[in-house]
């Protein structure tokens, strides 16, 4: 190459890397919104140790954070302004916990409706309604999303992006089929425990962790959607970034670092792309191969 043509100052130094479309997805990872949980376990850390937050709901704060995240997925288009995030993504992965569940279908769902039945598939989630004075504020039925590309939005549960598995409540989940009623238009086939199997048999190490995250990468990376929005937690996130993220040994400068590594806001979505070298990808439909071609 003219050295007329090279960046000034810097020949080789920047690293590229191209890789086909077909292994390669975008994920949208999203922290839960506040719960309880987090609202007085800021203030007394052993709140955490609680029965009382037992599968904690999200708070007022909580349901707020959601609606902003859905407003700004709403309004935010691509660069070329052809369309909003929501007609983007194709597919939403939820851990099965209560705050994740109630931020996925808060952010990522449609209008709520007034509820006909208790069996109205229409419907994303009935549960809410009842105010409990300290564990869950009232809030409205949520509906399906329909977007402009796919009516209505998948919505699934996976256990892998789960938070931490220890032995604090607000990280044991309810029974499946608790969460069916309340989540009527939640997919929970991959759930194949109707007991929570994995909540107080071990504390769950970084290494135990990024293990999971490995589990759930492959899992996420068979899947047919290219855009695919994950709603978990702040341990099981940062794991991810950890395990996943931009290092030195990859050639990536300490702004691009810290963009991956720094602790996720509640109610926080990064977009991040995920690159598989081994080539574990599917078809890609925009792929041509030229060549001879039969006119």
């Amino acid at each position: 190459m003219s050295s007329s043509l090279a960046p000034a100052g810097d020949e080789s130094s920047h690293r590229f890397f191209l890789a086909p479309l077909r292994h390669t997805k975008t994920l949208y990872l999203i922290r839960h919104g506040e719960g309880y949980h987090n609202l007085f376990g800021e203030k007394d850390h052993d709140a955490y140790k609680s029965e009382q937050f037992f599968d904690a709901h999200l708070d007022e704060k909580g349901w707020k954070q959601c609606a902003a995240l859905r407003n700004h997925l709403e309004r935010a288009t691509t660069h070329d302004g052809a369309e909003s995030l929501l007609d983007r993504i194709e597919c939403v992965v939820v851990s099965p916990l209560m705050r994740a569940l109630e931020t996925a279908v808060g952010s990522l769902g449609g209008e709520h409706l007034r509820v006909v039945s208790s069996h109205e598939i229409n419907n994303l989630m009935f549960v809410g309604s009842t105010p409990i004075e300290g564990v869950r504020p009232g809030h409205p039925p949520i509906a399906h999303r329909v977007t402009n590309t796919r009516a209505p939005l998948p919505f699934l549960a996976c256990e892998l992006c789960r938070e931490h598995i220890g032995k604090n409540p607000c990280d044991r989940r309810r029974t499946t089929s608790e969460y069916k009623g309340m989540f009527p238009g939640v997919d929970f086939s991959e759930i194949t425990e109707e007991n929570d199997a994995l909540w107080g048999t071990m504390n769950e190490d970084n290494t135990g962790m990024c293990a999971r995250a490995h589990l759930f990468m492959e899992w996420v990376m068979k899947r047919p959607e290219q855009h695919i929005a994950v709603v978990t937690h702040s341990a099981f996130m940062a794991a991810m970034l950890r395990e996943f993220g931009a290092t030195d040994q990859l050639g990536c400068a300490k702004h691009v670092q810290l963009e991956t590594r720094k602790w996720p806001q509640n109610c926080e979505m990064r977009p991040m792309v995920v690159v598989d070298p081994s080539g574990g990808g599917g078809s890609d439909p925009m792929f041509f191969a030229g060549g001879e071609v039969g006119i």
